[in-house]
């Protein structure tokens, strides 16, 4: 018994005036494209399908972003200043999305255990370079060119809204309000680069206690 050649099925004919049948398509494959998956775009605009970001690798699961370029500055700049040193980076630790700083001078000092002069010294040596600035009495604002923990913020209803919305953490955003809000200092607002550790003077009591020590060599 020899096979036979299959035959192709017949077609039946179209009825007249019925719009022809549609081009071949991949896409028309059966379960090639849900419709669930379809996305409209604006006319000249493009998508690219990435997975998901995750962040459950990270110990306690929060992250922040940091710049490296200054998280070198900082251990070259604060060598011989520990409590800055450790202030810069606990402060790096414990912000809130979008860079703020929730916390008292009197809170800083006692989760570094330090004087709280030290801190108010501190935080006015890099309130002057526009590592940080104070936005009021127990928030301060780390500066996001240098370290930013992303998330969502609160934002103001908008009007005829009861709740409370959220707004997710971008960084040029963030950068514009900051430019843009004359209550901050010149030099946080303008933050471009940071002074080379090399040139960075004394502190004035590590200053007046060279000087003292030169005093006593020469009588």
């Amino acid at each position: 018994m020899t096979a036979q050649p299959q035959q192709q099925p017949r077609r039946r004919p179209a009825s007249p005036g019925a719009p022809p049948p549609p081009p071949p398509s991949a896409f028309r494959a059966p379960g090639a494209l849900r419709r669930v998956n379809l996305v409209n775009l604006p006319d000249g605009y493009r998508a690219n399908v990435e997975p998901p970001v995750t962040s459950d690798g990270f110990l306690g699961d929060d992250f922040v972003m940091d710049s490296q370029e200054f998280l070198c500055w900082l251990s070259d700049y604060y060598r011989d200043d520990i409590v800055t040193l450790r202030l810069i980076i606990r402060m790096m630790g414990i912000q809130k999305p979008g860079g703020t700083v929730e916390a008292t001078q009197s809170k800083l000092a006692k989760l570094l255990k330090v004087k709280q002069s030290q801190i108010s010294r501190s935080l006015k040596d890099t309130g002057a370079l526009g590592v940080t600035a104070k936005l009021k009495a127990g928030l301060y604002q780390l500066h996001p060119r240098l370290s930013l923990r992303g998330g969502r913020v609160p934002v103001e209803p908008r009007p005829g809204m009861r709740a409370q919305g959220t707004l997710k953490v971008d960084q040029l955003s963030l950068l514009d309000a900051i430019e843009d809000n004359p209550e901050l200092p010149h030099v946080f607002k303008e933050l471009v680069r940071l002074p080379k550790p090399e040139e960075k003077p004394l502190r004035s009591d590590k200053a007046r206690a060279q000087a003292r020590a030169e005093e006593d060599g020469t009588s």
